[in-house]
């Protein structure tokens, strides 16, 4: 299967060719982003080998003059393949790495192992790698969505842990949009460089399966973790809120907006920290000045003008951000039914209950944040800026025990609204019965399979649904 990166290198080099000439944009480029500078060996149009001074930027490689260091052509490698070799067919051993995709490569030379290393330690950020394989231990599955499954992994030669998201390219080219998803999202985390953002080190791709080699969180998601401890105190939400709306803040100064942005897309950072995360998962997201009018996101946390197939911008996010903060205070999600259209009718009215079951020890001011953020009105929504300066923040952790009465714009407590608001155990346990629902009739259908000519793949397929049945029984069991 054809590489989804090469035709993005093709347009990045406007089909000229490997190396192009400088542009206005080298004085800028070298002066903020070089990252390494020495010489290499290279089979010239002559079929001469040279030695050149090359510098390398975050995104190009420049080959500069033979008598100076001042750059003469240059090329771009962020969608380059990398390929290293050893060629051990003659007297002397040659090191050497080929960038690029038939027919517009260039193979590069080096007298040792040590300078190979060197090249390549800061070329694998930057380009796109082959034999994963050969570079990672797979450990166990730790997620799966649609067209991707993401695995826990050591790396041979270090032994460190990373979360390594295979995506089918199979899948993807069958899926209308697939492609260009998938290079968005890449194109996004290699832009992203934040401390409350989960970092891409690396990617791979080979003939079946791009590789996103990701930073990987011991702590699990915030979904769970307020499953486990139900909700945060004031003032561990705030110092939350502090972090995600900073986080937001740079996101949308960069003008990419995360378009799914819920509990289950925030990775805790350890087990016993509730305040450090790393906000995961930008497959949704976009990276534009522009609004936008495709909907998407997750049902309970969608922002209204999505739902009612407006067009939007960046307080999509600080909606959602919104539905955030009003979880870990009450550790209920406000926008929840039986069904998804149920939950989006909830989503899309947009009314928050307060009540006071859950919420009469939560300041006045913190509910006052929620309301300032879940607006269903985008432009009366605060921005991620904007929410930071709240007086919320402004009293540094030290709250009080509060019965204020309720933010003007929110419902009353004893509103049907308050009919949607379910606790986050409840929700799993309703999850995890729709899910055992959907492997009983997959096991039917698996039992009743006549037309299998393959009796040990049926035998198998009865038997994996069997597993994942029992275990989601043992799940129900363990939060009755």
């Amino acid at each position: 299967m054809s590489s989804i990166f090469e035709k993005l290198d093709r347009e990045t080099s406007e089909d000229a060719g490997f190396w192009l000439p400088l542009d206005m944009l080298v004085k800028r480029d070298l002066f903020h982003n070089k990252i390494f500078s020495a010489d290499l060996l290279f089979l010239a149009c002559d079929q001469k080998i040279k030695r050149r001074t090359f510098i390398l930027t975050k995104t190009r490689l420049y080959m500069c003059k033979k008598d100076n260091k001042t750059p003469k052509i240059m090329t771009v490698i962020s969608w380059k393949k990398l390929e290293p070799f050893i060629e051990d067919d003659g007297p002397q051993k040659k090191f050497g790495f080929r960038l690029g995709y038939r027919p517009f490569y260039q193979d590069f030379y080096l007298n040792s192992q040590y300078e190979l290393d060197q090249w390549l330690s800061n070329l694998i950020g930057i380009t796109i790698m082959v034999d994963f394989e050969s570079d990672y231990a797979i450990i166990k599955q730790i997620g799966k969505g649609n067209f991707a499954t993401v695995y826990l992994a050591e790396e041979t030669e270090s032994h460190a842990q990373f979360a390594i998201k295979f995506i089918d390219k199979e899948q993807i080219y069958h899926f209308p949009g697939g492609i260009g998803a998938v290079l968005s999202e890449v194109v996004i985390m290699k832009k992203i460089n934040h401390p409350y953002i989960i970092k891409l080190y690396r990617i791979y791709e080979d003939e079946n399966y791009v590789y996103l080699v990701l930073e990987y969180l011991k702590g699990g998601d915030l979904f769970h973790r307020i499953q486990k401890k139900e909700k945060f105190s004031e003032s561990v939400a705030a110092s939350f809120m502090t972090r995600l709306l900073e986080s937001l803040k740079y996101l949308h100064a960069l003008h990419i907006v995360h378009r799914d942005l819920k509990p289950e897309n925030i990775l805790m950072v350890s087990d016993d920290n509730d305040m450090e995360f790393k906000i995961c998962d930008f497959g949704l997201a976009y990276f534009s000045p522009n609004d936008q009018t495709l909907s998407c996101g997750s049902p309970g946390y969608v922002a209204p003008e999505i739902l009612h197939k407006r067009s939007y911008n960046h307080k999509v996010d600080t909606f959602s951000s919104g539905i955030i903060m009003y979880i870990i205070l009450s550790g209920r999600a406000p926008f929840y039914g039986q069904t998804v259209k149920e939950i989006l009718k909830y989503n899309s009215l947009c009314r928050l209950g307060f009540h006071e079951k859950y919420w009469n020890y939560i300041s006045k001011n913190a509910k006052n944040l929620i309301v300032s953020l879940t607006k269903p009105n985008p432009s009366i929504r605060l921005s991620a800026e904007q929410a930071l300066k709240h007086s919320w923040f402004k009293e540094s952790g030290l709250f009080k025990l509060s019965n204020d009465i309720l933010p003007q714009t929110a419902c009353d407590p004893s509103d049907d609204c308050n009919i949607s608001c379910i606790s986050f155990t409840e929700v799993k346990r309703i999850d995890d019965r729709r899910h055992l629902k959907h492997l009983e009739e997959e096991l039917q259908v698996h039992k009743n399979d006549k037309d299998s000519n393959d009796e040990l793949k049926k035998e198998t397929n009865i038997e994996n649904t069997y597993k994942k049945a029992i275990d989601i029984m043992k799940k129900l069991r363990d939060t009755e």
